[in-house]
């Protein structure tokens, strides 16, 4: 896995790079322009825009690396070279092209084949106004391929979020370390392809500086194809009690049910409301399901514990009734792993005291803000610290649902760069919680399975045949395209 940095890792990495390579500031910058420049050859006719930084400083080395290379460029200054200092002022001298000055109305109606965003790097900060903003407006209404470097100008490149206005860049070509905020909240929607230079250097010459994340990659998904043995039996792949469903919302618990056994684990009891239990079977015959009363509660907890599951998994459709809270009451009782999930997490956060045996939460933003006591928008503006927060409060794996999915255990955060929009509909939720509660059962430990079941989940909505028609029902159908 990639390691991934704030904004503050920037500096002290670029200065061990130049120990590594031996060389100084400027001729990393002029290494970094050659590697950016390696995407940008293929194409004619180029405008570099370049602002008041390093990152700018970048853009008139690739600029030119065009010209030498004989291609049309233009840098179209956002900040005057006599404004410049340190290594961008040396780039700057040493670019022999044509400079058009920082108003939008200098820019020539002609038609680029590329634009190269070097405006801001990832020490942005502040709400992007002015010249700035109306050059950021004005590149993202052009038909040319987009290429940024570092990280598209006035995306934050800790926490993801647009600063005002951000590039909608094509392709971002990463520098040497990579940012936390490429890959979560509006990252991905400014980032287009991301694309890492290393400089011929690997990440274990950072080893001195801390990272705050990893990005998760593919791969992890082999491991969803341990090795059973073949005299084995159903019981062996664990049994998952799926609690939830008050009258009415039988579609949710349903869902999470179904997801246990297609993530691989061998049994599933569905406790819902009696209005459920006895059709719930009509609906999908590979589960099983028992009628939860609440009426006598030492026989219900009996006949909970009887069916010897091994972890449950509680919330989906599950209300805030008394139905609800006897359910909830219930299924502490029974002293197993627990995985908590949409109405559950409502629950929770008003209790007086954190289960022990919880392993996992699966919040989406807006129950993160309620579980933390802080606003939806406070939990969006950074949510690499939200999801730490939850883990440590909660005690448990945080699994913070969204754009950029991330998963923290309080001292290590991972992002899921997998996923999009067709995610984005009812009972994709219920289906994530049901397949990390089976991968559980199945002995994956708490983030372990965390991890696959992400990374499961947003693969198989980013690429289902079904596009943006999915529904929650498709993607349980079609989990089996991305795991064979």
């Amino acid at each position: 896995m990639k390691p991934l940095y704030h904004n503050d890792k920037t500096a002290q990495i670029d200065l061990l790079a130049a120990r590594a390579l031996g060389i100084d500031s400027f001729a990393l910058m002029q290494k970094a322009g050659e590697a950016i420049y390696q995407h940008v050859k293929q194409h004619h006719h180029i405008l570099v825009i370049t602002g008041p930084g390093n990152n700018g400083g970048d853009g008139f080395v690739v600029a030119e690396l065009a010209r030498k290379n004989h291609r049309k460029v233009k840098v179209w200054a956002l900040k005057s070279k006599a404004e410049l200092t340190g290594d961008a002022r040396k780039a700057a001298d040493l670019y022999q092209g044509e400079v058009m000055g920082g108003n939008l109305a200098t820019v020539l109606d002609e038609p680029y084949d590329c634009i190269v965003d070097s405006i801001f790097g990832t020490g942005l900060s502040q709400v992007v106004t002015g010249d700035y903003a109306a050059a950021i407006h004005w590149v993202n209404q052009q038909p040319s391929t987009v290429l940024a470097v570092d990280i598209p100008s006035g995306l934050n490149g800790s926490t993801g979020k647009i600063e005002g206005c951000a590039v909608k860049a094509d392709k971002t070509i990463s520098i040497l370390a990579t940012n936390t905020g490429l890959f979560t909240l509006d990252g991905q929607d400014c980032c287009g392809e991301v694309v890492h230079e290393s400089l011929g250097l690997s990440s274990s010459n950072f080893n001195s500086v801390n990272h705050d994340g990893w990005l998760l990659e593919q791969q992890v998904l082999n491991e969803v194809h341990h090795k059973r043995i073949n005299n084995s039996h159903k019981g062996h792949f664990g049994h998952v009690l799926t609690a939830g469903g008050q009258a009415g919302m039988m579609g949710a618990v349903l869902l999470a049910g179904k997801a246990v056994l297609k993530s691989g684990a061998g049994l599933t009891t569905v406790v819902t409301d009696q209005a459920h239990a006895d059709s719930l079977p009509l609906h999908a015959p590979e589960l099983m399901s028992v009628s939860f009363d609440g009426l006598n509660e030492q026989r219900m907890y009996q006949s909970l514990l009887d069916k010897q599951a091994d972890i449950i998994l509680l919330g989906m459709g599950l209300g805030q009734s008394q139905w609800s809270k006897d359910l909830y009451k219930c299924c502490l009782q029974l002293d197993l792993p627990m995985v908590m999930d949409a109405d559950a997490l409502t629950l929770l956060a008003q209790a007086a005291v954190v289960p022990g045996q919880l392993k996992v939460i699966t919040p989406h933003p807006k129950e993160a803000a309620n579980l933390l006591g802080i606003s939806t928008e406070a939990v969006q503006q950074n949510r690499w610290l939200a999801v730490k927060k939850l883990a440590t409060q909660y005690r448990c794996i945080a699994v913070l649902k969204g754009s950029g999915t991330l998963i923290s255990d309080g001292h290590e955060t991972w992002c899921c760069p997998f996923g999009n929009a067709n995610l984005a509909t009812a009972g994709s939720g219920d289906v994530l919680a049901g397949m990390l509660a089976g991968l559980i059962a199945q002995g994956f430990d708490a983030v372990k399975a965390s991890q696959l079941a992400v990374v499961w989940h947003a693969l198989a909505g980013e690429n289902n045949p079904f596009g943006l028609t999915m529904t929650a029902s498709d993607l349980l159908n079609t989990l089996h395209f991305t795991v064979k």
